[in-house]
């Protein structure tokens, strides 16, 4: 049931126990764009089952072992753990556990070619790779187009090896699309190697994936590009990073300002420091708490002795010969109302200026989609700004087979939230081909026989552990991975943290005797037993309540169970039961685990 009102005397309605509410229910799963089983997995990772946790996720994020490394990590935020004491389950990390200490590497059978409409895919980033292996597991003949030399896009672009071993890109991007038949033509840029109006004319469907390349120019108060930004020395983040990342000649000076809050300034700032920089600075112009980038990597940043400046931005780049960057001209900040992107904006204090010296600028404020490649005469409908409008339902642009999504279209943002566009991207070029949507699998509830969780672990007092990295003096090399991971044992014990949402009581209220028995136990006062005059009397289970005279009603209040199951232990009449609840949509973004949670004392 839910509370309706938070006075002394709250009301509270039912809420019939459907599909939409099990996985509005499941916090993780609804924070995650692709709606990862999350609970599940972790469940899986808590008996040691590794293996099983990495093929769930990659059903749902196509690059587990990536994603383990670089998620924003939208699905911790709202995990219920957090109530308990304040962390949440290290979901991300997890991920990483179930890649790394699988013992098979699970490259798949190569799907049969069921389908005589080819798909062509302009970008081998997150969206392409995700759009290509559901399309090919359809059975379309798909080939995808990238500039880079490899597949991967942001994840080997714009991504450090010391994050993101190149071995790990390489198995689950380039040997996985291979493994589904995939086509990958790198080294070709469209637009210059081969017109987008050629793959209109040779393709069926054309999906546009390309992410987003153009860096934005260093502006200052007024919005207006600073003076300076042509002194050697100035560079944007991404060029600077696929430099690194390639293995290309790399300046890096002695003192090197990073302008920008957001992970590739934390990418970039840490990779200065491994070039040697002897000071590096990051500078924003509003506070640690607006900042894009996560606490962890702006402490880790700090760990290596990257320092921050809050509150400041720059209104020009000095040079002393009129050749090389020697310093930075900056004005302090104070933050006025909100602006358009819901932070609050940024304002210069007159009086307030001053100069940082330096010898390199790295601008990190993010990169718009390149569209100069896109034909005028194609007639694409576009936004002011130059991108191509798609309908949110089809995501078919106005020229019918061309698709586009990912970043390209809805601006940069993460990993994950590309890949769930791409998903969706390949259901609606299926549907377009004349191809079937997967039929969905019926919803069901599986009761957990004899619960007693709580009984058998002390997962509620596991601490949180933040995943073992290198030590710092071990830390300065641009191809050494800095976090090492959790063990296999580390793996184990911070999964059985997780408090299993996808699980819920049930008590049965034809047996119920109302006893309390339940209510006395549960740790977290989760179970009330409260009055008819406490549910609202629109109510659609106590129709006629407001008639009767006497009754009570048993209220599970979800945020604060944490599934320990000693109600159920508790219960005299075994009216009260655990289940898991398990559905499958359309295309396959709710996807079935048939894998039970089994309980602690089951672990292998």
């Amino acid at each position: 049931m839910d509370e309706l009102d938070a006075s002394l005397d709250p009301l509270y309605r039912s809420e019939v126990a459907e599909p939409d509410w099990y996985k509005t229910n499941i916090p993780c799963q609804v924070g995650c764009p692709a709606h990862t089983d999350v609970s599940t997995y972790i469940g899986l990772i808590s008996q040691g089952r590794f293996d099983e946790a990495y093929l769930i996720n990659r059903r749902c994020n196509v690059t587990p072992g990536v994603l383990g490394r670089t998620c924003a990590r939208p699905c911790e935020p709202v995990c219920r753990r957090n109530k308990i004491d304040g962390k949440p389950v290290s979901i991300c990390w997890l991920k990483r556990s179930a890649h790394d200490h699988r013992e098979y590497r699970h490259l798949p059978e190569r799907p049969a070619i069921t389908q005589s409409k080819q798909v062509a895919i302009v970008g081998a980033g997150s969206a392409g790779l995700a759009c290509a292996r559901d399309l090919a597991e359809k059975g379309y003949p798909v080939t995808i187009f990238d500039s880079y030399p490899v597949a991967g896009g942001m994840m080997v672009g714009g991504i450090p090896i010391w994050r993101l071993p190149r071995e790990v890109t390489y198995e689950e991007c380039d040997e996985y699309m291979d493994a589904l038949g995939v086509k990958l033509q790198f080294n070709t840029t469209i637009g210059r190697d081969v017109q987008l109006t050629d793959l209109l004319r040779d393709y069926h469907a054309v999906y546009l994936a390309a992410g987003c390349q153009v860096p934005k120019e260093i502006t200052g108060p007024d919005n207006k590009v600073v003076p300076g930004v042509e002194y050697q020395g100035v560079v944007q983040g991404l060029p600077f990073l696929e430099k690194v990342n390639f293995g290309e000649p790399t300046y890096v000076g002695k003192k090197v300002v990073v302008l920008g809050g957001g992970f590739t300034a934390m990418d970039c700032c840490r990779s200065a420091i491994r070039f040697g920089a002897e000071k590096v600075y990051v500078l924003y112009r509003r506070t640690k708490e607006e900042m894009p980038s996560d606490e962890y990597e702006v402490d880790e940043a700090m760990l290596e002795h990257v320092e921050f400046q809050y509150l400041v931005t720059q209104t020009e780049i000095i040079s002393n010969d009129g050749v090389h960057v020697s310093g930075i001209k900056l004005i302090r900040n104070k933050l006025g109302d909100p602006d358009s992107s819901g932070r609050r904006k940024a304002i210069p204090v007159s009086g307030t200026e001053f100069t940082i010296d330096c010898d390199m600028v790295i601008a990190a404020f993010g990169q718009d989609a390149d569209t100069t490649w896109i034909p005028k005469d194609l007639a694409v409908e576009k936004n002011r700004w130059g991108i191509p409008l798609v309908n949110r339902d089809s995501w078919m642009t106005s020229v019918p087979g061309l698709f586009a999504g990912g970043d390209y279209t809805e601006g940069a943002r993460n990993l994950i939230s590309a890949i769930a566009d791409g998903r969706d991207a390949a259901t609606a070029i299926n549907r377009y081909l004349g191809g079937e949507d997967k039929v969905a699998e019926e919803a069901i509830e599986i009761e957990l026989p004899d619960f007693r969780r709580g009984m058998v672990d002390n997962y509620e007092s596991i601490p949180w552990e933040v995943i073992p990295s290198l030590p710092l003096d071990k830390r300065f090399s641009i191809t050494v991975e800095s976090e090492t991971g959790y063990s296999p044992q580390e793996a184990v014990e911070q999964a059985r943290r997780c408090l299993q949402c996808a699980l819920n009581i049930m008590i049965d209220p034809s047996i119920c005797i109302l006893c309390s028995g339940c209510v006395d136990i549960c740790p977290y006062d989760c179970i009330s037993m409260e009055g008819l005059k406490r549910v609202v009397k629109s109510d659609p289970l106590h129709q006629g309540a407001g008639e009767w005279t006497a009754g009570a009603d048993m209220i599970i209040d979800e945020e604060k169970c944490i599934r320990c199951g000693l109600c159920i232990v508790r219960c005299p009449t075994d009216a009260i039961s655990m289940v898991k609840f398990e559905v499958a949509s359309v295309n396959d973004r709710w996807n079935v685990s048939k894998i039970p949670v089994i309980n602690s004392q089951d672990r292998r």
